[in-house]
């Protein structure tokens, strides 16, 4: 177990300054050491910077069980303070032996203090950390919803007591050995008596905020954790789980949000969905309780599972609470199709599951004794195990209309007349049967792989059986079905909303009503003619006796609207014919510009590739076919842009200058004068860069970075005031992403010696962005410089818990270490920066200078 956390100061109160300084100091225990004449340590099982915690045997245990000693490590010298840690301690001792009655929380087993020490004992879980077992196999989607509901069912019932965990993450989770199940560990309210620290130099006491980089949300950051917080929390962890990444390596650092983590990975649809949902920035658009999360969770939990010993589920499609949908594999060797599976478990219903199998049976039977050109799925089998039904069909192959909506947006008139009028020939000989569809929305009208024909799925037949009362909110429900009378017009109204939606890109129930009437209003949001908008009008009437009362009728109206437009298109041909030499002009234009873009796509993928010299090149011949025009510089700006940080990335600054200048001579805008202006900062031209900036800063006065990055030329040039004055209008304009001004804040008075007020700036960035390496090294230097180091110390280490690799923070400790003549351990520090940056002087030359003092 470890507790490699980190603290960001929120808050601070006075303290009497005459209180007593007596040193409450750490103690090192060591194997054989006993406490409170019980517990004996055998061996350290991990430090951090709250905590260390030991392995130890309660002797008064009648089997003398293993337990977990944690030594809390408060930082300060003050008695009162100590007396207000002792309270808090006995306070969550109490909740800690609450909350140990779960079965997949640690139970608690006492508290005490020995010697000016805290200490916590705690159950043993003997397994291994879920950041060890990720580092060895990640998981796939099956394994980590087995995760999950084990983590839940612990939250849920966390939660219901009131506590909030805090510092979920993959090294506070351990998989039991004895049976395989997920445990909960390392509660951050206790953490909270670690984190109270004394500051020397202000005479103060310093609150924290618990959490982990990459894994605490905004607003426990901002030092308002909610509920919802440790559902972040995991759903950050869940990525890591299967990606073997931390988070902070697919965040984007604009929104905060994560991004293309599940691009080269096997995840459903539905389960991405929940995830996305879980780590929303947020907290409005977030899971509120982890009781939703195992609600819709639990649809998933069948994936994998084999159900009447011939089948495999192997994706879930959707549902609701009583009816969920799934492909599944045949397990049968001569038989490699794929099924539909629809799981019911019926809640309300009176009737015998018997019964309601009868009942969709024979719907479904009906539906296949109809020649309709096999536009329904064929019923395949129905049984009954343990209270749920099962029915199976034939499963179709194909893109259903919500699909397409989320691929294309919206469709064209003439592309919905045409999945209209293949919607009602399919739905005909269906009403002839005097069967109603029932459930017709974008989801169950699935445009076939072989023909690109219409076939209807999900028959509300099923939601009949079981007496499952529509729901009236997803719109495409008229009233009279929702009041239980549905008839064939029905299938009309609900046909007539999913037209309007795959026209509008918007789902009926977001549209806009009128008041007086009820009925939708969504002319303004679809381009179409109006003998086609007569047509929707008419079908989606809420008054079903104005409705159109036969799909024929359906079909005829739309076969003429069909007709009319290829009459009317013979006459546009003649239209056509004086502009033929004017569209083959346009034409070539239009080639030449498909072309170029294709050239730049190849950039981007180069330039992402970081392959710079070959990015280049194909955008230099993608800009060669385009004239140097305003309007095709403002239409293709961002290559222009792109093309000069690759020639940055290659030292081509020259080169860079040129490409920015060539634009700006065409197009002036805000971003190709701040591309300019950043060349010329790399050749170290300040006064032309802080030039630039001003043109770019009077045609956009509210760009933030405009404002920094004049503020760092300005630094260059040692005009400080000026300097300042930028840094702090960037802060002003944009507070929540001040971060990097903060930070140049920081450096600035850092550079002038105004330590206090660096130290100041540098926490400023880090209550915004406590991931940002460069603040935390900032920190960690001022820190040095004002002789402070252990918390010199702290920043650094707070800075390889984001980056384990970051050459910078081992360097600072090594510095730290030297200083204190602590030669061997800064040895050991230097010599990591060195492996880490070889060419790195700094670290080179320091390493020689303490081998020298070792002797070596």
């Amino acid at each position: 177990m470890s507790d490699s956390d980190f603290t960001i100061p929120i808050s601070q109160s006075e303290n009497d300054r005459a209180e007593s300084n007596a040193e409450y100091g750490y103690k090192v225990l060591k194997s054989g050491d006993v406490l409170n004449q019980r517990f004996h340590i055998v061996r350290e099982l991990g430090s951090g910077g709250f905590a260390t915690t030991y392995l130890a045997i309660d002797k008064q245990s009648e089997t003398e069980n293993r337990c977990a000693v944690k030594q809390l490590q408060p930082r300060f010298n003050s008695s009162s303070i100590w007396a207000s840690a002792k309270e808090r301690l006995a306070t969550e001792a109490m909740v800690l032996q609450w909350l140990g009655k779960h079965d997949r929380i640690p139970d608690f087993i006492g508290h005490f203090e020995e010697n000016k020490q805290f200490y916590l004992v705690l159950e043993f879980i003997e397994g291994e950390e879920f950041e060890q077992e990720v580092r060895r196999q990640t998981l796939n989607e099956a394994q980590i919803i087995q995760f999950l509901f084990d983590i839940l069912e612990s939250l849920e019932s966390v939660h219901k007591q009131g506590i909030i965990h805090r510092d979920i993450k993959p090294s506070n989770l351990i998989r039991r050995k004895k049976d395989g199940k997920m445990i909960l560990i390392d509660f951050g309210a206790v953490k909270e008596i670690g984190t109270m620290a004394f500051d020397v130099s202000k005479q103060q006491v310093q609150t924290q905020i618990i959490g982990t980089p990459g894994y605490m949300p905004p607003e426990q950051n901002n030092g308002k954790p909610v509920y919802s917080s440790d559902i972040y929390a995991l759903g950050r962890t869940v990525i890591f789980g299967m990606t073997n990444k931390s988070p902070m390596e697919w965040e984007e650092s604009e929104s905060g949000g994560v991004s293309a983590w599940n691009k080269k990975i096997a995840i459903s649809e539905a389960f991405l969905k929940i995830i996305n949902r879980m780590t929303a920035v947020n907290t409005s658009e977030r899971y509120s309780s982890a009781t939703e999360v195992l609600q819709d969770l639990k649809p998933l939990n069948t994936i994998e599972q084999t159900i009447g010993d011939k089948y495999q589920i192997v994706k879930f499609l959707g549902g609701k609470r009583e009816i969920n949908s799934y492909v599944a594999n045949s397990l049968l060797a001569e038989d490699k199709s794929r099924y539909y599976v629809a799981i019911i478990e019926p809640e309300n219903s009176d009737s015998s599951l018997s019964e309601i199998t009868n009942r969709i049976m024979i719907g479904l039977n009906n539906l296949s004794i109809i020649d309709n050109f096999n536009r329904t799925p064929k019923a395949v089998e129905y049984f009954i195990d343990r209270s749920r039904i099962y029915v199976v069909q034939e499963y179709i192959e194909g893109k259903n209309l919500a699909q397409i909506i989320e691929d294309q947006f919206i469709l064209s008139e003439a592309e919905v007349i045409d999945i209209l009028t293949d919607t009602a020939i399919a739905l005909q000989p269906i009403h002839k049967q005097q069967i109603i569809h029932g459930n017709i929305k974008p989801s169950s009208l699935i445009k076939r792989q072989k023909d690109n024909k219409i076939a209807l799925v999900d028959f509300g037949l099923v939601e009949e059986a079981i007496d499952l009362i529509p729901d009236s909110k997803t719109g495409y429900i008229p009233p009279e079905q929702i009041a239980g009378r549905a008839t064939y017009v029905s299938d009309i109204y609900a046909l007539g909303m999913t037209a309007i939606h795959v026209l509008t890109g918007t789902s009926p129930q977001k549209l806009e009503k009128n008041p007086r009437t009820g009925e939708i209003i969504w002319h303004r949001k679809a381009r179409i003619s109006p003998s086609f908008a007569k047509i929707l009008d008419r079908m989606i009437c809420l008054d079903k006796n104005q409705r159109y009362q036969s799909v024929q009728k359906v079909i005829k109206d739309l076969r003429k609207i069909k007709q009319k437009s290829k009459f009317k298109g013979f006459y546009k041909y003649l239209l056509v014919l004086p502009i033929v030499a004017l569209g083959i002009a346009i034409a070539y234009s239009q080639w030449a510009q498909r072309v170029a873009i294709l050239e730049f796509y190849q950039g981007d993928r180069f330039l992402k590739d970081q392959q710079y010299q070959q990015a280049i090149d194909y955008y230099n011949n993608g800009l060669n076919k385009l004239p140097n025009t305003k309007g095709q510089i403002r239409n293709f700006e961002p290559v222009w842009l792109k093309k000069a940080k690759a020639q940055r990335q290659l030292n081509q600054y020259e080169e860079a200058l040129k490409t920015c200048s060539t634009a700006l001579k065409y197009y002036q805008s805000p971003q190709l004068w701040n591309c300019k202006a950043l060349t010329l900062y790399s050749l170290d031209r300040y006064d032309s860069a802080v030039k630039a900036y001003d043109s770019a800063i009077e045609i956009a006065p509210d760009d933030v970075w405009l404002w920094n990055n004049r503020g760092e030329a300005y630094a260059r040039l040692q005009q400080t005031n000026q300097a300042i004055f930028d840094f702090q209008k960037a802060i002003d304009l944009a507070p929540a992403k001040s971060f990097v001004p903060w930070n140049n804040l920081g450096k600035l008075y850092y550079q002038q010696q105004d330590y206090p007020r660096a130290i100041e700036a540098y926490q400023e960035a880090l209550k915004i962005k406590p991931d940002y390496l460069p603040a935390l090294i900032g920190l960690g230097n001022v820190q040095k410089s004002s002789q402070l180091y252990d918390l010199a110390v702290e920043s650094y280490d707070r800075a390889l818990t984001v980056n384990p690799n970051y050459h910078e923070a081992w360097y600072g400790k090594g510095s730290v270490a030297e200083y204190l003549k602590q030669y061997r351990n800064a040895r050991d520090y230097y010599q990591r920066a060195s492996q880490l940056k070889p060419d790195w002087s700094a670290a080179t030359d320091a390493l020689e200078r303490v081998n020298r003092k070792l002797g070596v």
